[in-house]
């Protein structure tokens, strides 16, 4: 029998859930760090039945669309551009269209999964109360307990969530592609980020403060850059070897 053992409801925003902690040993080998979020890695559970997912990663509430609608504004922030336009209009056309993108593109690599693998979207969560740095503690932690792969759709270089989701999954060694399948090593994808955020200051841009923390924890976790004729292995796969950066983006 199952040992269940009550506590005070947690709270997120102005939102209570009512919830037990159940000692699911049972049922599932993966862990939850935080209470809070107990009830919603449950429901994966009833979903996931103990296999690993593939997980899609879009970009959703920022990302190059709604860089392209700065700059054509000739606006430089999310912030200025949600107070220029209002939030209605942002939730249609920037999250909105990003959403039908996301289901889009979670819905191709469904399709072509011969051995009935899960695939997942982050686009339909919701939860009233939460901000970004909740949708994201959630979903890197899925990404390092449920998941065997992730998936990056077109653009996810300039997105928060994309590049937080990238980390994360190099961190926890889980494979990584991107849109056409392509192996996504954490060399390519450093050089990606880096040419993004660069392109974002020729653009005078805003830079949110998320994706430059994002490039740093990509930096650090590549590695030491190669000078000229020094080989700087890769300490995610000593096999392979750290490709060199552009002059021009080093110590940005």
């Amino acid at each position: 029998m199952q040992q269940v053992t009550s506590v005070t409801p947690p709270r997120v925003g102005n939102v209570s859930f009512i919830a037990s902690v159940v000692d699911a040993t049972p049922m599932s080998q993966n862990k939850v760090s935080k209470p809070i979020t107990a009830p919603y890695f449950s429901a994966f559970e009833c979903i996931l039945n103990g296999k690993e997912a593939i997980y899609c990663s879009s970009e959703l509430t920022s990302g190059r669309r709604a860089y392209d609608e700065m700059r054509s504004r000739g606006l430089k922030s999310m912030s200025e551009l949600k107070e220029k336009l209002g939030d209605a209009w942002y939730k249609e056309n920037i999250f909105g269209k990003n959403i039908k993108l996301a289901n889009t593109f979670a819905d191709s690599v469904r399709a072509n999964q011969t051995d009935l693998t899960p695939v997942i979207t982050p686009a339909p969560l919701f939860v009233p109360g939460w901000g970004q740095p909740e949708y994201l503690a959630f979903w890197e932690e899925l990404i390092r307990t449920r998941v065997k792969e992730v998936r990056f759709n077109e653009n996810w270089q300039f997105s928060n969530g994309c590049t937080c989701e990238f980390v994360a999954a190099s961190e926890a060694r889980i494979p990584t592609f991107d849109s056409k399948t392509n192996p996504l090593a954490p060399e390519a994808a450093l050089t990606r980020v880096e040419a993004a955020v660069e392109q974002l200051g020729r653009e005078n841009l805003d830079i949110p403060q998320e994706l430059q923390d994002n490039l740093q924890r990509l930096r650090s976790l590549v590695g030491p850059e190669p000078i000229q004729g020094e080989v700087v292995r890769n300490p995610l796969n000593p096999s392979l070897t750290a490709t060199p950066r552009p002059a021009t983006l080093r110590g940005k």
